[in-house]
């Protein structure tokens, strides 16, 4: 297994509760709001389905990858479920496990590494580092 295929696991978790929580949002909240948008504008319809719908549906998602990912790399077991897979551990710059405020440090720069890319694309040179283990001191085991 690659390390492309780790973080694809990593991923299938984060969607699998992503479509967890779209389904509930579509069952539940959307019919919610459909039975009381008699009583509405089609302004307000719009803005109860942002409200209650949509945005905190977002929010969700994102804080549930930002503690998937910050918990699991900060635990004793010290990685995703795709990289305990792999074998790998992630460590800071001594071989030490991180803490939390780290490892949810490095989730921010794991996401800039993902927005330039050329953080990626540093992995594939000697040290095998990605952009967002130099901005945290981190590597792996």
């Amino acid at each position: 297994m690659d390390s492309g295929n780790r973080s694809i696991i990593d991923d299938l978790i984060i969607y699998f509760f992503a479509f967890i929580m779209i389904l509930i949002n579509t069952l539940i909240v959307l019919p919610l709001i459909d039975s009381a948008s008699l009583y509405m504008t089609e302004e307000q319809y719009t803005f109860s389905i942002l409200i209650f719908g949509t945005i905190p549906v977002i929010a969700i998602i994102y804080i549930f990858g930002i503690l998937y990912y910050s918990l699991l790399t900060s635990s004793k077991m010290q990685a995703t479920l795709g990289k305990k897979l792999m074998g790998i551990i992630v460590v800071n710059q001594y071989g030490e496990r991180i803490s939390f405020w780290h490892s949810f440090g490095r989730f921010f720069a794991y996401t800039l590494s993902g927005i330039l890319y050329i953080g990626y694309i540093m992995a594939a040179f000697p040290s095998k580092l990605a952009l967002h283990d130099y901005i945290c001191g981190t590597g792996y085991l």
